[in-house]
């Protein structure tokens, strides 16, 4: 994702070179870009708490599974 980010980055100040870009669609592009960089690191920790979450369910049922033999 960060590759995409990469080039979004790249391409708006391409366009904020060239000067295609009105003062209020540089403004928006901007603000949507912090969103999707919020919403990324977001969506990364998320993952991260799903897949620690997964690891101690099993190993409640190891345990669950050790306890029953």
């Amino acid at each position: 994702m960060t590759d995409k980010m990469d080039t979004y980055k790249e391409r708006l100040a391409v366009l904020q070179a060239s000067g295609d870009l009105s003062a209020d669609g540089l403004d928006l592009l901007e603000e949507l870009l912090a969103e999707l960089t919020e919403l990324n690191r977001s969506n990364k920790a998320l993952r991260r708490v799903i897949l620690k979450s997964g690891q101690g369910s099993a190993m409640s049922t190891r345990l669950r599974e050790a306890l029953y033999e």
